[in-house]
C-alpha cells in the first residue's frame, strides 16, 4: 500500500490573486481524473488556467464541476479571504493532428505574454496499434510527440517567466509504466509491432513514457533556468486510461477483477493520483538544483529505470525526434 503519509499537502504552496498577482497554467487534458483534480487545485490556488482539450463541451463541462466544487470547499474550509479563486480558458487541441499542436501553442501566445506551469497531462494508454496521420505510433504521439511540439512552441513564453526572475515549471506526466521498456529501443522502432498486440501494446506505452522522462532530462540541460520534472501519478484504476480493457469482450471481465484486486491493494484515487503532479507545479521547496528529478506517487521523489536515466538515449531521444518533426514541416528550432 501506497505510504500516504508522505503525501504532499498543496495547502501548503502559496496562494495567488489573480488581480494582483497573474500566474498562468495551460494543462493539455484535465477534464476528468487526476487532470481534473489538478485544474480544481490549481483554481483554488488563483491560477489563471488554460485547459487545451478536443471536446469543447467537455471542458466547458468540466469548468462547471470544478467551480461547484471549489465554493464547496472554501465555504466548507470557512477561508473566503484566503481563497481568491483563478480564471478557467479553453483552448481547442487535438494531440492526434500535430497541425493542431502548434495552432493551440500560437493561440495560447496570442492571449498570454508569458506561461509560469506547462502540465503535459493527456495520455493514453495500452490501445491498439495505430498508425496516425502525422505517421507515429498513437500512443508515441499522444504521449510523447505532440508533447514534445507543444513544449518546444511554447518555451519562449516560459523563458519570459525566468527574465522576470521567477520559476517557470514543466510538467510531463509520465507513469511507473516506462518500465515496460525493459530494453532500449531507438525511437525509430517506436511503431514495434508484434503477436500477441495485448503484450506490445505495452512495450509501446513504455517507450513512450520512457520517452516522456528522456524529455525532461535533455529539457533540464538545455534550459536549465526552467524547472523540468516527469512525474508518475500512481496505480489510478478510476481514470478513463483504461477504459479499452474494461471493454473487450471476454477479456473485460479478467480486466476488471484485475482492476479491483489492483486497486486495493496498491491504487490511489484520482484526487491522490494528482499530487505529485501538484509538487511538481507548486512545491516551492522544489528549485533548480531539483532539475530533471522523477516525481512518483504522492509527491515522492524516485528514481527511474536504468533506460530513462541513461544520457546517451535522452539526447538519442531528443536528437532524432527534432529531425522528424523538422521532416514534417514543423520547425523545431534547437539551438542551444
Amino acid at each position: 500500500m501506497p505510504d500516504r503519509s508522505k503525501f504532499y499537502d498543496p495547502t501548503n504552496a502559496p496562494y495567488y490573486n489573480p488581480s494582483v498577482e497573474r500566474r498562468v497554467v495551460l494543462i493539455t487534458g484535465g477534464n476528468t481524473g487526476i487532470g481534473w483534480y489538478t485544474v480544481l487545485h490549481l483554481y483554488l490556488h488563483g491560477y489563471v488556467i488554460y485547459m487545451a482539450g478536443r471536446t469543447k463541451s467537455k471542458v466547458l463541462k468540466a469548468f462547471e464541476d470544478i467551480k461547484k466544487e471549489a465554493a464547496t470547499r472554501i465555504l466548507s474550509e470557512k477561508a473566503e479571504e484566503k481563497y481568491h479563486v483563478g480564471e478557467l480558458h479553453y483552448i481547442y487541441i487535438d494531440l492526434l493532428d500535430l497541425s493542431s499542436v502548434t495552432k493551440a501553442a500560437d493561440e495560447f501566445q496570442q492571449q498570454e505574454q508569458r506561461l509560469d506551469i506547462l502540465i503535459n497531462n493527456a495520455g493514453v494508454m495500452g490501445v491498439p496499434y495505430q498508425i496516425t496521420k502525422d505517421d507515429y505510433e498513437l500512443q508515441y504521439q499522444v504521449n510523447f510527440v505532440a508533447h514534445f511540439l507543444f513544449t518546444c512552441k511554447l518555451i519562449p513564453s516560459l523563458l519570459k517567466v525566468a527574465q522576470d526572475g521567477q520559476l517557470p515549471r514543466i510538467v510531463v506526466l509520465s507513469s511507473i509504466g516506462h518500465n515496460f521498456e525493459f530494453k532500449h529501443y531507438k525511437p525509430e522502432q517506436h511503431k514495434l509491432k508484434g503477436f500477441p498486440d495485448s503484450v506490445y501494446t505495452w512495450i509501446r506505452y513504455g517507450i513512450a513514457k520512457t520517452a516522456d522522462i528522456h524529455f525532461v532530462k535533455e529539457l533540464s540541460k538545455k534550459y536549465p533556468e526552467i524547472l523540468s520534472l516527469a512525474v508518475h501519478p500512481g496505480i489510478v484504476l478510476g481514470t478513463e486510461l483504461y477504459n479499452h480493457w474494461r471493454q473487450i469482450p471476454v477479456v473485460k471481465y479478467g480486466s476488471n477483477a484485475l482492476f479491483g484486486i489492483s486497486n486495493k491493494l496498491i491504487g490511489v484515487t484520482n484526487e491522490e493520483g494528482c499530487l505529485s503532479t501538484l509538487r511538481a507545479a507548486l512545491d516551492p521547496k522544489l528549485t533548480l538544483e531539483n532539475n530533471g528529478i522523477y516525481i512518483a506517487t504522492g509527491g515522492v521523489v524516485e528514481k527511474p529505470s536504468r533506460i530513462a536515466s541513461n544520457e546517451k538515449y535522452c539526447k538519442e531521444t531528443w536528437d532524432w525526434n527534432v529531425e522528424e518533426l523538422n521532416k514534417r514541416g514543423f520547425n523545431v528550432e534547437d539551438d542551444r
